[in-house]
């Protein structure tokens, strides 16, 4: 047998081998990585998914929640892993739109480059909203107050250059280019505790860390940063109803791989996933947890998804500049 006769019989089995590995994916449990500490809107998120995926995949799928950087150490865990589909990550505009332009020491990644996009899940848009103790019952309220008040009012954030943020600095350029104190709170929920005891006069918050104190009363919602209404909170106005173009923010989910992740892979999780998520009971979940699920798309949609909404939170952070180091 010559060299390249031992050659090509070797890579033949390797290919075989491979072949074999790809027809029986999944054998062993799947991890799905979250960025961010149990209870958040991701992690919610990854657990409805988990459950259904488990029955559909015939293998355990567990959510192993990485918390830290605003999601960018699951990020960058994820970039790292093998592409053996057997490490996924539920992503979310902070690892992926945010930090790498505004703290690119903590997201040593390329946010389109390092990844294979997988499946859409889901969106859970912005809301602004304030304490149920102030006056500002509309939108428009808000800014006669804050054209009054200038420097003495305030809003609260997730955390600063966080995507609330973003949204709270859109909506006061927008409403004319306005300004008010920033305080930064360390993650959602503890943003919506400090809106909820009239600790600042406004906050742009994640619809699904919104929800609960907007069903108890506890915060107000004045307009909606979204293309379209949403059932959870149906009667609220749109910001690009009431004049303020070019402010849709959304704080999505959306599953990705490590790079060079096979394409037969990839097609039997975006399978899955769209399967799931098309289900009524999982809809209905996740909506109850603020999150609406996408339509299926497949993965190059996603991938267009995702680069579009990086390049659009890069054009944000080029319109606001320092706005968003204050």
């Amino acid at each position: 047998m010559t060299v390249l006769t031992r050659v090509l019989c070797t890579l033949a089995l390797l290919l075989s081998a491979a072949g074999a590995a790809l027809a029986d994916y999944p054998d062993r449990p799947i991890t799905i990585t979250v960025g961010f500490a149990p209870g958040g809107p991701s992690d919610v998120a990854a657990r409805i998914l988990s459950e259904r995926l488990t029955r559909s995949l015939g293998v355990a799928v567990v959510v192993e929640n990485k918390p830290g950087a605003g999601g960018s150490i699951a990020a960058a865990a994820t970039a790292a892993a093998s592409p053996d589909g057997y490490r996924i990550m539920l992503s979310d505009p902070g690892a992926f739109a945010i930090n790498p332009i505004m703290q690119p020491q903590n997201a040593k990644y390329d946010p389109l480059g390092d990844f294979t996009p997988i499946a859409l899940v889901g969106q859970s848009p912005l809301i602004l909203v304030v304490p149920a103790s102030k006056p500002f019952m509309t939108a428009q309220e808000l800014v006669a107050y804050l054209k009054a008040n200038g420097s003495r009012a305030s809003y609260a954030s997730s955390g600063p250059a966080g995507i609330s943020q973003f949204g709270a600095e859109v909506y006061l350029k927008r409403a004319g280019n306005l300004a008010a104190v920033h305080v930064p709170y360390r993650g959602g929920a503890p943003m919506m505790e400090a809106l909820a005891k009239g600790e600042a006069d406004f906050g742009v918050a994640v619809l699904a860390s919104a929800v609960p104190l907007i069903g108890s009363g506890a915060v107000r919602p004045l307009a909606l940063a979204a293309p379209s209404a949403t059932p959870l909170v149906a009667k609220v106005p749109l910001l690009a109803d009431l004049g303020m173009k070019d402010t849709t923010m959304t704080s999505w989910v959306i599953m990705i791989g490590p790079k060079g992740l096979p394409a037969e892979i990839v097609a039997r999780l975006n399978g899955a996933i769209n399967e799931a998520i098309a289900e009524p009971d999982v809809k209905e979940r996740m909506l109850k947890a603020g999150i609406e699920v996408y339509p299926p798309a497949t993965p190059a949609e996603t991938g267009l998804y995702l680069k579009r909404d990086v390049e659009r939170f890069r054009s944000f952070q080029s319109e606001l500049g320092d706005r968003l180091t204050k």
